[in-house]
């Protein structure tokens, strides 16, 4: 259940309140004080929302959320506080990175508006953990990469209007009978099947062309971009650069390119986005399918 709300109050009256006010919008617990706060975490968390007010005997409401951050730190925090407590509350959101504070009373309304607003940022932080999740496990999968499948897929047709495996075979063959120098990229965008089934073949289609722009704004004007797979693209770089500096390059450029904002029906949610690459130097190699074995066998840098 991704929507549970805890409140936490050293008084049974209020915390009884927030009960009765809130139990027909989401499952609300309780907790008296912070200690028992942090016990009903460990014993029937995770929750989305804690909510909890600032003056508390033993344990304040900013020590209180302090630790809830270092126990579930996906948990929205916020602070209730009266106004004689105003300043505390402002330094505990700046520096402890509380979602919100609310003064007190606080309108139903109002506590409501703030509660949803934790409620869908927990769930875009879950949704967001959880593609990186199965991103990773794809591009860990050694069968989802084989190389023959490339190697041999010449009536691949691309979506994104580059040219495909067969042109990249083809320009290659032509560097390994000339001097041989540059490095080949490999770019698997492993989220792509992700994306497609949870937010639909339009939102995958829109990651897959903000990736190629991304890369085509990113590289010289005599390197080249091919889209090898559906989920693939190939760079060669012709420029005359280190190892060393090659894979600098790439990997500053993978770090730009950590999360993509996806807008499903007119709402706009931002995801993670981890991207594996593999960077190879032409000279070892002496054709096209030896280049994609070794993509195969050795794949590093997953950001």
């Amino acid at each position: 259940m991704d929507n549970k709300i805890l409140f936490v109050d050293d008084e049974a009256p209020i915390l009884q309140g927030y009960r009765r006010i809130l139990h027909r919008e989401f499952p609300v617990s309780t907790a008296n004080g912070g200690a028992q706060g942090l016990a009903t975490i460990r014993v029937a968390g995770p929750f989305a929302v804690v909510v909890s007010d600032m003056r508390m005997p033993g344990m304040n409401g900013a020590e209180f959320l302090a630790k809830v951050q270092e126990k579930a730190p996906d948990t929205v925090r916020m602070l209730l506080t009266g106004y004689s407590d105003l300043d505390a509350a402002i330094d505990a959101v700046n520096q402890g990175n509380i979602f919100r504070y609310l003064t007190k009373p606080c309108p139903k309304d109002v506590l409501l508006k703030a509660i949803q607003s934790g409620v869908e940022k927990y769930r875009t932080t879950q949704a967001n953990n959880e593609l990186v999740k199965k991103a990773r496990v794809v591009a860990g999968c050694a069968s989802d990469w084989n190389p023959l499948e490339v190697a041999q897929v010449d009536g691949f047709e691309q979506s994104a209007g580059l040219p495909g495996p067969t042109e990249a075979r083809e320009f290659l063959e032509s560097i390994f009978k000339g001097d041989r120098q540059g490095y080949v990229v490999l770019i698997k965008l492993t989220v792509l099947k992700i994306l497609e089934d949870r937010y639909g073949p339009d939102a995958a289609s829109d990651y897959l062309n903000s990736s190629i722009q991304f890369v085509l704004h990113s590289i010289g004007s005599v390197d080249r971009i091919f889209h090898l797979r559906r989920d693939e693209l190939m760079i060669v770089i012709r420029r005359p650069l280190s190892a060393t500096a090659m894979k600098i390059e790439m990997h500053r450029l993978m770090q730009e390119r950590r999360d993509f904002i996806v807008d499903v029906n007119g709402r706009q949610t931002m995801v993670a986005a981890p991207t594996t690459f593999d960077v190879q130097p032409v000279s070892r190699f002496s054709n096209f399918d030896d280049i994609v074995t070794a993509f195969e066998a050795r794949l590093t840098g997953t950001f």
